[in-house]
């Protein structure tokens, strides 16, 4: 009989044992999914506050343009630093520099640095110049993409 109990006794005590480790599984997973979820968020309301708008591109010269971007989000811009132009005709753009030692390069043009926060409203200049000749008639995109992946482009030509 006492050996009965005894054993009874190893038994619950096992058991809470292994519903311990297995509680303890479930919580740290379920305090994994919950960070996961947490940044995912986190990272969609960022997107969903910056937005931005090309509105107009500008020829200076027969190489350079100036664009000017609005900040039509809710938020200020940050990370400016982080920021990706894409610039060329339209079947063969390709990802300029920024303030490269050569062309083609793209730099801001008021006064704005990398470093910047760009707030809501404000409208930026940002000046692109090529390492060749702007065509007439021949259209041109314009693509930039936030550290976020938000992003806008604008199609253009030059006369």
């Amino acid at each position: 009989m006492a050996s009965g109990i005894l054993s009874e006794g190893v038994l619950i005590i096992a058991s809470v044992i292994v519903a311990g480790i297995i509680t303890g599984i479930v919580i740290s997973k379920v305090g994994t999914f919950e960070s996961t979820i947490t940044a995912t968020t986190e990272a969609q309301k960022d997107k969903l506050l910056n937005k931005f708008e090309i509105i107009h591109v500008n020829k200076i010269n027969s190489t350079s343009v100036d664009i000017w971007v609005k900040n039509t989000g809710l938020s200020p811009i940050q990370n400016l630093n982080l920021m990706d132009l894409y610039f060329g005709q339209i079947n063969s753009v390709q990802m300029i520099g920024y303030n490269d030692t050569s062309t083609p390069r793209w730099v801001f043009g008021d006064g704005t640095t990398t470093n910047s926060d760009w707030a809501q409203g404000n409208t930026i200049k940002i000046t692109l110049q090529d390492s060749s000749s702007l065509t007439p008639s021949t259209s041109y995109l314009i693509q930039i993409i936030l550290s976020n992946g938000v992003t806008d482009d604008h199609i253009f030509s030059v006369s």
